[in-house]
């Protein structure tokens, strides 16, 4: 008989077996006959595990397949069982569980439930997995339902899934077959999800063993148990595939298990590949042999979790290389397109492509594609600080990796990105991204040009800066033993208590011991310090006491010693308030407005701008008018115009805030006359009198309060004097300024200045002219291509919610401020800084709160 004709006979022979076993599992009334059904299935199934079928075997198969036949034979018959008659026949048995049938099947003795139980468990492992699980989601809370899952808790528990991993890894012959990639399918989506559908399906009554931390922890080890036989089958000149194992992982990672899988995979992997280089081919395949929508994720789970760079070519090998989605995420998209606040992350990536010759010549290309995009001046506007502080260090890293040759083919190149760079960095309002290019532009001038002087500039150092300098120091190799110890300590969690190693010493503290020497040099710190608090410089001129001689000390250029004395005692001189102050004040202003700290004057600006400040005070009009003439002029530089600004600033809030002015407090040393009844140790007369009064009256209720002192706005008639002049030519442009150019700063110091002085003017009759001029000046710059301009558009915006009457903002302000709202809303949605989002949903708050609060009001 022919091999075909033979096979033909086999699937009629076993045909005709599994309808016979079908009809005695349903319809059977004789336990012994289900135990003998189950007896002759489980002897096909156990003969897989062995090399010829045992007599018991052919007993149990006798009646079912009469004559005697070759252990090949029978072999044959096992594989065509498994392959085509295995699931029809479980789900047969799996539609029979109920209590009755299960108590049938082994009322005589535990025969029949262990042979269900091995029918799973010996079975082809990919079909009993399929069937358990298909029968779980498919049926309500029930007997049937607890057995499965009890038969998959122990198909998991056994080890099987390892068996079922290494089929489809040495299955050669069907590998690319049109039916295995669809079971494939079927069963990588079965396996990854299958803590996610078991809580959707058991809810509150799920299985520990279901979970995802349990779970993902048996499935690594049933990994590792079959990447070993991988590597001993390669060791052994023998082929295998592990295309199916890569592409459950990248399965796993896509549904959100990354970090609990490579928790418990990177630490033997890390080992492994360390001593081996088989062990590093089957990382590469397995990590990198996955669906490509997985790539990024196994890779970001990499890049966060291996603790040095060195290890990334023992997991990854040459993969950047060859593969062109590897190549787009670590040289662009981990670069560009995302960023994160882990520099190990930046380290294993740029670490990975310097340490290999092959790779390094991505460097040099990587470096000159992110200093572009750091050197854009509209990025620079348009991405966060934090994205912005992540290309930064990733261009230190790729500095500290950069090899001479790199540098010799590539430095002017990167010079002139650098240095166009730097400029848009300097010329930004931020502090903090002016600091970064700072950093970049000494630390990348002094690794190119090291024969030259490098840039130097002064900058604060921070915690920010001090990081950022420490990338510039390329990572040692730590040693694998303390790898491997952190990756398991994360692995194990702090399960055990926190121990300190005293070495001995029963955990004492180690005291200082001085020696002798140091004891008699330390000798006087008993002695008290003297309280030097009281004392006044002696300076060499004599102060100025009028204030024209103070006028004149501040021009005397050839004697600092008057100019300091003078500049000291400027601003009490003019609180004094002397008859010609009005006469010289716009002459003082001139004076104060052009001094320059050419000698270093201690508190220089503050001594400078509380003058100018108590001059705008005492003499508002003819000063303020002063200041923004001149503020529009064209012979004064940014400093002195922010000066202006600040001054105009400070002296509304002054002469606004309620009480008189603030007075300069009289000379101690000065003879004073001081009233009988203000000497110490005496009393007035009145006030003894008073008391005698108040100790024999009773009252029967609290007396009234005072009201407060009440004091006229002072700021109220000359409010006009510091608003209106400074908008009225503000989009003329000249040679020292350009405000709706590159003096953006200055811009926004001016819209600060005019809110700061409208909120000085609220409460009084020009107010809501006020709000409205301002309203329609910001208008115009609303959309102003630098964060900071829009975020002072903004504050103006409160300040005039804040400073109006509710009921003018619902009335005469009503459409103007529909509108702006109307603005703050795009800006919430479609704005690219953080700041400027939160700063408008806190704008669109105030003004909602002030309306509804006016409506109310309204309706009481």
């Amino acid at each position: 008989m022919s091999g075909k004709d033979q096979g033909i006979k086999i699937k009629a022979q076993l045909h005709c077996a599994v309808l016979k076993w079908k009809q005695a599992l349903r319809s059977s009334r004789n336990e012994s006959e289900v135990t003998s059904a189950l007896g002759a299935i489980n002897s096909l199934l156990s003969s897989a595990k062995s090399v010829s079928i045992t007599e018991g075997q052919q007993r149990s198969l006798k009646d079912a397949f009469p004559g005697e036949r070759t252990d090949t034979e029978w072999r044959r018959f096992q594989e065509e069982f498994a392959k085509s008659q295995y699931i029809s026949l479980g789900q047969c048995i799996i539609e029979q569980l109920s209590l009755d049938w299960f108590s049938k099947s082994g009322h005589s003795g535990r025969d029949g439930r262990s042979f269900l139980e091995e029918f799973f468990l010996v079975g082809p492992p990919h079909d009993a997995v399929m069937l358990l699980c298909s029968s779980v989601y498919e049926s309500s809370p029930s007997f049937k339902r607890n057995q499965c899952l009890s038969y998959l808790e122990r198909l998991l528990q056994s080890g099987r899934i390892a068996d079922l991993f290494w089929d489809q890894c040495r299955d050669q012959d069907r590998i690319y077959s049109v039916r295995i990639t669809a079971t494939w399918d079927k069963l990588i989506n079965l396996l990854a999800s299958l803590p996610d559908k078991m809580a959707n399906t058991l809810k509150t009554e799920n299985w520990d063993v279901f979970l995802p931390q349990q779970y993902f922890k048996t499935i690594a080890q049933d990994l590792l148990r079959t990447l070993h036989r991988v590597h001993q089958h390669i060791s052994d000149s023998k082929d295998c595939s592990l295309v199916f194992v890569s592409h459950l992982l990248g399965k796993v990672c896509l549904c959100g298990h990354s970090a609990t899988i490579f928790d418990l995979l990177l630490p033997p992997l890390l080992k492994l590949s360390s001593e081996d280089f088989i062990w590093s081919r089957i990382c590469v395949r397995l990590l990198a042999g996955g669906p490509e929508r997985s790539l990024e994720v196994i890779l970001d789970c990499i890049l966060r979790k291996v603790p040095w760079y060195g290890h990334m070519s023992r997991l990854l090998g040459d993969t950047v290389l060859n593969n062109q989605k590897v190549k787009f995420l670590l040289t662009n998209k981990f670069l560009l397109l995302r960023y994160s606040g882990n520099d190990l992350v930046l380290q294993n990536l740029i670490g990975y492509l310097a340490d290999s010759p092959s790779r390094a010549t991505l460097v040099p290309t990587v470096l000159s594609m992110i200093l572009e995009a750091w050197s854009d001046g509209s990025a620079l506007k348009h991405t966060s600080y934090e994205q912005h502080l992540y290309i930064t260090k990733a261009i230190l890293i790729c500095t500290a990796h950069l090899r001479q040759k790199a540098i010799d083919e590539h430095k002017d190149a990167l010079l002139h990105i650098v240095m166009r760079g730097m400029q848009a960095h300097l010329n930004t309002p931020i502090a903090r991204l002016r600091t970064l290019g700072m950093v970049v532009g000494e630390s990348l001038s002094k690794k190119l040009t090291p024969e030259v002087a490098a840039l130097s500039f002064e900058y604060q150092s921070d915690d920010t800066s001090a990081s950022l300098l420490a990338l510039l120091t390329v990572p040692e190799d730590p040693g694998l033993d303390s790898i491997i110890g952190n990756l398991k300590e994360l692995e194990l969690g702090s399960s055990q208590g926190d121990t300190t190693d005293n070495d001995g010493d029963g955990g004492k503290p180690l005291r200082d011991v001085s020696s002798p020497a140091e004891e008699e040099l330390d000798s006087d710190d008993d002695l008290e310090p003297c309280d030097m608090s009281g004392d006044t410089k002696v300076t060499k001129v004599k102060e100025p006491v009028y204030i024209r001689d103070c006028m004149e000390g501040l021009l005397a250029r050839d004697n600092p010693d008057l100019v300091e004395a003078s500049l000291r005692v400027a601003e009490k001189l003019i609180r004094k308030k002397p008859d010609n102050l009005s006469e010289v004040a716009v002459e003082f202003s001139k004076i104060l407005l052009h001094l320059e700290d050419s000698y270093h004057t201690e508190k220089f600006t503050d001594l400078k701008m509380s003058g100018l400040r108590a001059l705008t005070v005492l003499c508002p009009v003819k000063v303020a008018t002063y200041m923004t003439e001149q503020f529009y002029d064209r012979n004064y530089n940014i400093r002195q115009r922010i000066d202006m600004l600040e001054v105009l600033s400070g002296a509304a809030q002054e002469l606004s805030s309620p009480g008189a002015s603030r007075d300069v407090s009289p000379d101690p040393t000065a003879d004073q006359l001081i009233p009988i009844n203000q000497i110490p140790g005496t009393e007035n007369w009145r006030e003894i009198v008073q008391k005698r009064i108040d100790s024999k009256t009773r009252r029967f209720a609290s007396a009234s309060k005072g009201s407060p002192d009440s004091s006229a706005n002072r700021f109220a008639p000359v409010a006009g004097h510091f608003f209106f002049p400074l908008m009225k030519t503000y989009d003329s442009p000249m040679n020292t300024m350009n405000l709706l150019g590159g003096d953006f700063f200055l811009l926004g110091r001016l819209v600060h200045t005019l809110a700061m002085v409208l909120h000085a003017a609220q409460n009084t009759m020009i107010c809501r002219q006020m709000a409205k001029s301002l309203l329609e000046f910001i208008w115009v710059i609303r959309y102003h291509t630098e964060p900071y301009v829009r975020q002072v558009v903004m504050f103006a915006v409160a300040m005039v919610i804040i400073s109006v009457p509710p009921h003018t903002v619902t009335t005469d302000l009503q459409g103007d401020l529909i509108e702006c709202q109307m603005w703050l809303e795009d800006i919430v949605e479609r704005d690219p800084e953080p700041e400027c989002k939160k700063q408008a949903a806190e704008t669109i708050l105030l003004l909602q709160q002030t309306i509804n609060k006016e409506l109310k009001d309204g309706e009481g």
